[in-house]
């Protein structure tokens, strides 16, 4: 699969100028390559697969978590992770969500999907479900710190977009917004067939009224902190002066640690430097 498949209809150099990284962009049809057989079936042929367990496997409720003592193995005694399958069917009704992590070690289709989009956007993927019984809510507002594309195989959803995009994204973890404010008018129902694309921090939440599938495609691009972070943690292991402690002030009431000056900084980015001469 190339760019032009994958984006149909939509001008490449036009996509990554304009919306990749600044806008959420709707397209109206979802890539061959990504499309299921029987997708009203797709979690029923998922929760029969032997190596599920929780949390892989998530009941949501109204933007809360159930607790995963209601529909895994686990008993008054003992604690179990494994999912059972009667107690997550009788749960899959509303208002309830079931969230499906990693679809790609469950199912052939979503390795070849997560095959075919690790090569498209060299980067690593994940593939999560959704599988709504509405009407029900997802997680309350919150945005993502990487790209996503949702791809809508089954039903319809509305979504709630923010008004702008956040420069303040995280880099590490989802952060939940609960200022009701930060999510303007800016509505759209996603149909089946059709996919979404939304870039880093661009604040949203969703709401099912029927039955709905979507999968979210995570597209965890390589970003320059984490080029760093890895250039230290090798350099680290060559320069002991990288391992060891910040310097500091010892008084009978206990240990101060003081900030690093410009010159030590300096001394870390040399140090840095030589070993990307030495690699």
């Amino acid at each position: 699969m190339n760019f032009k498949e994958f984006l149909l209809q939509e001008d490449i150099c036009d996509f990554f100028q304009s919306y990749w990284g600044k806008e959420y962009l709707h397209i109206a049809n979802t890539p061959s390559a990504l499309e299921i057989k029987s997708p009203s079936n797709l979690l029923f042929n998922i929760l029969e697969q032997p190596r599920l367990k929780y949390p892989q496997v998530r009941v949501l409720s109204e933007g809360g978590a159930l607790s995963p003592l209601l529909y895994t193995k686990s008993s008054e005694h003992s604690l179990d992770e494994a999912i059972d399958l009667k107690k997550i069917v009788n749960l899959a009704c509303k208002p309830n969500t079931i969230k499906v992590e990693n679809l790609a070690s469950l199912l052939p289709e979503f390795a070849l999907w997560d095959n075919l989009l690790a090569k498209l956007f060299s980067s690593r993927i994940t593939l999560n479900g959704y599988f709504s019984f509405g009407p029900s809510n997802g997680i309350p507002i919150h945005f993502d710190p990487h790209h996503i594309f949702a791809v809508q195989l089954y039903g319809q959803k509305e979504w709630s977009l923010g008004a702008e995009q956040s420069q303040f994204y995280p880099h590490k973890a989802v952060t939940v917004i609960n200022d009701v404010k930060e999510i303007s008018p800016r509505k759209l129902i996603l149909r089946e067939n059709e996919m979404l694309y939304l870039p880093p921090g661009r604040t949203h939440s969703v709401k099912t009224e029927k039955q709905s599938i979507h999968i979210a495609i995570g597209i965890h691009t390589p970003r320059c902190f984490h080029s760093i972070s890895d250039l230290v943690d090798r350099a680290a292991i060559r320069h002991p002066e990288l391992r060891a402690d910040q310097p500091f002030s010892v008084t009978e009431d206990g240990l101060t640690f003081m900030k690093l000056s410009k010159s030590d900084i300096k001394i870390i980015f040399d140090i840095l430097l030589s070993s990307i001469s030495d690699d």
